[in-house]
């Protein structure tokens, strides 16, 4: 039945993704010892890095984070049409738990130990789609738990009979 509960998470957890690509994740700020003013500042986008030191802005293309939010949606979405089979529902909902889990460790990675921005340390920012990416995390926490609810009372039901 694509009208449960878990479907609404499902479909809240792949909203929450895809609105990733509309805000910044985090953001880096450095200033200027003597004159107090901002000297760098690195923002990170789901798809891009822009690095802008002095006004001359570099861009660092990472198109497979987008692709890898892409594919993990695609899983959301795949585990939504397979209603009728709840034990694969369980086993793509764990797999959408991994992929959002490799994507807050990716970017906790980049912010805290990536070689280009570690001089940077006067401001770190996590910025809405940072927030947005664990509230697809419990979104399909919820999901899941109410997958194993459902399976558990189809067996409890069987064993009646």
């Amino acid at each position: 039945m694509i009208q449960r509960i878990q479907t609404i998470f499902l479909f809240l957890y792949i909203a929450a993704l895809i609105s990733t690509f509309f805000f910044p994740v985090w953001q880096k700020i450095s200033f200027n010892d003597q004159t107090n003013e901002v000297d760098v500042i690195v923002t990170g986008h789901v798809s891009s890095v822009i690095y802008d030191r002095a006004g001359e802005a570099i861009i660092y293309d990472n198109f497979w984070v987008g692709g890898f939010i892409i594919i993990a949606c695609i899983v959301a979405a795949m585990s939504i049409l397979s209603f009728k089979n709840r034990l694969t529902q369980i086993k793509l909902g764990t797999l959408n738990s991994l992929f959002t889990s490799l994507l807050v460790t990716y970017y906790l990675y980049e912010i805290f130990y990536n070689i280009d921005y570690i001089d940077i340390k006067d401001k770190i920012s996590f910025l809405i789609s940072f927030y947005l990416i664990f509230l697809a995390i419990f979104f399909n926490f919820l999901a899941n738990r109410f997958i194993r609810k459902d399976e558990l009372l189809v067996r409890e039901s069987e064993r009646i009979r």
